[in-house]
């Protein structure tokens, strides 16, 4: 999760000079599949430095590339067409190679033509692709008793997403919501890939769908009881920050709209959400190290929301509601986090009692309440399991899991489509993957204890037991274990090492979360070793594990995966002049910082929308995302910390040596890292590095920080990227 920095106008006098030179220099494609022997190429972009002055904190500093930040400069247009086309010029002697892993990617993704209907105020929810779609139709039919008399009742449309994506480059649906009449259903749309979403409602019946005027929404909303109230969240126009809580009356204006909460503190920011018994209204005010909650009845949408909770340091806490109790999962005295239960009319802390205790190491990530039960998620190295208490006697029911390493989870699945909306329901709906799993959906009676597996997903090309799945620790230099999980083929396995692909993130306490990755297998077919690097910063042990990899511990993420990767070629299943690293976002930073550190541990580099102009960013409060995160990689406002960030941040640490070879990409509309951000990077790198290895960046002009929309949106980036990576092994330099 991440973003970038503020405009400086640069005269158009510098649109030539960031041209790419017109000279052809010859390119030698390295050894390996796929690729030609010479190919004339354009020589590598030289961005002009441009020395401006940055004054910040008391202080000032020099930065020859921020002209790159003014994204509406047609010098800053040309440079970043210019990266482009020298990418795709050293990109094409290997474009029998990308064709083919593209093909594979394409064919290994599963169709997911029908999903498992799901319950929610008298419908069966479900969704379909028709074959090749991009997106999916969401439809439903009523919810009838099984073995009831009669003909099924017939479907009706919910969103007919490829019609209403039809002419749109960028089409990606956010949160959708039915009206709790049924009516109607609201929807959240992002056309841009800059998360600035425009909301929508349908007409379920007649299929009319209005705008309501607004444009600067965040992907949150609730309808009230009488489904013609709708709250929903807007966003800062700058940061982006949500901070507004509206209330908007479905058909009127959005002028009329009525203003009901603004979260003034810039490092909260807000959402707002229904309860699961549909009698309430919450706002959530989020902090990373606290949180803050209001609540009001569903039926009365014009009164005042109530605190739960008053806000104070190092209190975090979510609620649920079912029956007549509240639902708390809280780090109250639980760094790990435990649940708790309130009543209806007390919510606060001094009711609140313990249900579910902390079990150190083990984080509770999700609470799913019902009438008579409750289940949570709890995550431990890496993997996550289920609980389930019977509430009458709070006896903990054993769910039968499929063994190994793997991820279940009762989570929301596609654009928050999944079940477990009914309270009343004995029955829990969960999913299932691991590196070897396709994703299973399983329905559990918690009555009955009877498992129900309702959908397995197709994947006719896998043969599990042709492949090994392992988990192994490096010893980081601090003595901590850090755990690795490996995905190979045994029968490729090669004396001295494999190629080795190692994938790291290491923030916000997201865990690198051994689940199926189909796009994998096009390397592991081809020899590759792929391995989840389960560096600190995560929660693979809990929130220790986070607290030790962020703020003033950043660079224990680093040295862990420093540690795994000559652990990988000391246990002989990396080949050195092989071995490479890949993060994406705050997993740019990770491989981006290790670069800097030790260039001469991987042989390359893939940086995906890399956040690497830390100190720039974290010392901007305009910029997306910054006062929020303060707490994750510190406040430049402090002396030390700014010392600190500014020792490692990777634009900033970019020395005169030889570095890895890299592939970098970036979106334009990226409101969480900003191109900008390895743009900076990429055109500091190729002023100051000695080596003349490969170094390549690519900016999607149409998309955002999750790439292309629609289900085979990034499926050609991920080829370009998996057919470098084998073309480099195949003709990796001694290191």
């Amino acid at each position: 999760m991440r973003r970038s920095l503020g405009l400086v106008l640069i005269g158009l006098s510098l649109l030539g000079a960031a041209l790419v030179a017109a000279t052809a220099i010859p390119l030698r494609a390295a050894d390996g599949p796929g690729t030609a022997a010479v190919t004339p190429v354009l020589r590598p972009p030289v961005a002009p430095k441009i020395p401006t002055v940055i004054r910040e904190h008391g202080g000032a500093r020099t930065d020859p590339y921020h002209w790159l930040a003014n994204r509406d400069d047609p010098a800053v247009l040309a440079h970043l067409a210019a990266e482009n086309t020298y990418a795709e010029s050293r990109l094409d002697p290997i474009r029998p190679l990308i064709d083919e892993m593209a093909g594979e990617m394409t064919a290994r993704r599963a169709p997911r033509e029908t999903s498992v209907p799901y319950r929610d105020g008298g419908f069966l929810y479900s969704r379909r692709f028709a074959e090749g779609a991009q997106y999916p139709v969401i439809v439903r039919r009523p919810d009838t008793p099984e073995g009831a008399a009669g003909a099924e009742p017939p479907e009706e449309i919910v969103l007919d997403v490829p019609a209403l994506a039809a002419g749109h480059a960028m089409y990606r649906l956010g949160r959708w919501q039915p009206s709790p009449d049924g009516h109607r259903v609201a929807f959240m749309v992002d056309f841009s890939g800059d998360r600035q979403n425009r909301l929508f409602i349908r007409d379920i019946a007649t299929g009319a769908v209005t705008e309501q005027g607004i444009t600067d929404g965040a992907e949150s909303f609730a309808f009230a009881a009488d489904s013609t109230t709708l709250f929903y969240v807007r966003r800062e126009p700058v940061t982006l920050r949500g901070f507004q809580v509206w209330r908007h009356r479905v058909g009127a204006p959005s002028d009329h709209d009525v203003l009901v909460y603004e979260e003034r503190d810039p490092t909260f920011s807000v959402a707002v959400r229904r309860t699961k018994s549909r009698r309430y209204i919450l706002i959530e005010s989020e902090h990373e190290e606290a949180g803050e909650i209001r609540y009001l009845p569903a039926d009365r949408p014009e009164g005042e929301f109530r605190v739960v909770e008053p806000r104070r340091p190092s209190l975090r806490y979510d609620i649920d509601h079912v029956g007549d109790t509240f639902f708390v999962r809280t780090d109250l005295d639980a760094p790990d986090f435990r649940v708790m239960t309130a009543p209806e009319a007390t919510p606060g802390a001094a009711h609140w009692r313990e249900l579910i205790a902390e079990r150190p190491g083990h984080v509770l990530h999700r609470v799913e309440p019902f009438r008579d039960f409750v289940a949570v998620d709890e995550e431990h190295e890496g993997g996550i399991r289920i609980r389930v208490l019977r509430l009458a006697d709070r006896r903990e029911i054993t769910v039968p899991l499929p063994a190994g390493i793997g991820v279940a989870t009762t989570g929301f699945f596609f654009g928050g489509f999944g079940g477990n909306r009914e309270p009343d329901s004995s029955v829990l709906r969960f999913r299932f993957s691991g590196p070897l799993q396709p994703e299973r959906i399983y329905d559990f009676d918690m009555a009955t204890g009877a498992l129900t597996l309702r959908r397995d997903e197709p994947a006719p090309w896998l043969r599990p037991q042709d492949y090994r799945v392992e988990r192994i620790a490096a010893t980081a230099p601090d003595g901590e274990t850090v755990p690795v999980t490996l995905v190979y083929k045994p029968a490729l396995r090669r004396p001295g090492g494999n190629p080795t692909l190692v994938v790291g993130y290491g923030a916000y306490g997201y865990s690198q979360r051994p689940v199926f990755n189909e796009t994998a297998f096009s390397l592991i077919d081809r020899g590759f070793v792929h391995v989840l690097a389960h560096v600190r910063g995560g929660h693979e042990k809990g929130e220790r594990w986070h607290r030790d990899g962020r703020g003033l511990a950043k660079k224990n993420s680093f040295t862990d995966l420093i540690a795994v990767g000559e652990t990988l070629v000391e246990r002989g299943i990396a080949d050195r002049r092989a071995m490479f690293a890949r993060g994406g976002s705050a997993g740019g930073l990770l491989v981006g910082a290790v670069a800097n550190m030790r260039p001469d541990l991987f042989a390359g580099i893939v940086a995906e929308v890399p956040f690497v102009d830390v100190l720039t960013t974290t010392s901007d409060p305009s910029v997306p995302l910054t006062t929020l995160e303060w707490v994750e990689w510190g406040n430049p406002q402090d002396p030390v910390q700014r010392a600190y960030i500014a020792s490692y941040s990777p634009y900033d640490n970019i020395e005169a040596k030889a570095y890895p070879a890299m592939f970098v990409t970036s979106g334009f509309h990226d409101s969480q890292v900003r191109y900008v951000e390895p743009a900076k990077w990429v055109a500091r790198l190729r002023e100051r590095r000695t080596d003349t290895r490969e170094l390549l960046f690519k900016t999607d002009m149409g998309a955002g920080h999750a790439g292309r929309s629609g289900r085979l949106g990034t499926v050609r980036e991920s080829a370009e990227i998996a057919a470098w990576l084998v073309t480099r092994a195949g003709g990796a330099e001694p290191r």
